[in-house]
């Protein structure tokens, strides 16, 4: 049986998790959508938003894939289903890796920047590369902002982010032991405190490349009780949160 003990906490209680990749992602994952929201049943979530990279990740999907998913169910296995996109942010203009009219047809989008894809990056401020990319249709979140290595200025970018109505998130991969991002332990704490003093919600995402770690936020939730991090500013202790930033209906 599953083990259920890290998705559960009283104080934040998490109702879905928005930042999944299946094997359209590439990166070695091989579960497919089915299997990640059958993994998302199992683990009590209420509903799954699919976000897979997109095509600038090597071995990721085309954008046909992207620009099919609105036709794709929008409940499976008795939860709710969004369609996403995690898109690269390209160059220092803020450009994407799906062209707009696709991201039309998409319920949300987190902008991202990931190496080798987005160069040159080494000690630039990428505040201003956020900014621009908030521009592009269905972007309503920040992925991992928390990295050293694309360094920006956390307060201007989240004041600006919370005038777009636009969300960080607070990302359980860069907190693990073994995480891959630098400093996200240092970077996440200076996020929280910013949201917490500007009351800008968050948004607590897995990262889950696969089916594994699905609704997994078991190194998230020492820092919010740390920081006494208010429950009403978490996206996913509400599901009627919900309504004001994606296309989620119901």
């Amino acid at each position: 049986m599953y083990n259920l003990s890290h998705n559960i906490n009283s104080a934040y209680p998490v109702l879905f998790d928005l930042h999944t990749h299946s094997i359209s992602s590439g990166h070695g994952t091989t579960d497919t959508v089915s299997a990640l929201i059958q993994s998302a049943c199992k683990k009590g979530l209420f509903l799954l938003g699919i976000s897979d990279h997109g095509p600038a990740t090597k071995g990721s999907a085309l954008p046909s894939y992207f620009r099919g998913l609105k036709y794709a169910k929008k409940n499976r296995f008795g939860i709710e289903i969004l369609y996403g996109a995690e898109l690269n942010i390209i160059d220092m203009e803020g450009r994407v890796d799906l062209e707009d009219n696709v991201l039309q047809g998409l319920d949300y989008a987190f902008i991202s920047i990931h190496p080798p894809i987005f160069t040159p990056y080494e000690h630039n401020d990428l505040t201003s590369v956020y900014v621009k990319a908030m521009n592009h249709p269905k972007v309503r979140f920040l992925g991992h902002i928390d990295d050293d290595r694309f360094p920006v200025d956390f307060e201007a970018l989240l004041l600006h982010a919370k005038a777009k109505g636009i969300y960080p998130e607070i990302n359980n991969g860069s907190l693990m032991p073994n995480a891959y991002r630098v400093g996200g332990q240092k970077n996440c704490r200076s996020i929280l405190k910013i949201c917490k003093n500007i009351q800008l919600p968050i948004l607590l995402s897995s990262d889950s490349h696969g089916s594994k770690n699905i609704g997994n936020m078991e190194y998230i939730y020492p820092l919010l009780e740390e920081q006494n991090f208010p429950k009403d500013l978490v996206l996913n202790c509400h599901l009627q949160s919900l309504k004001k930033i994606t296309d989620y209906k119901k």
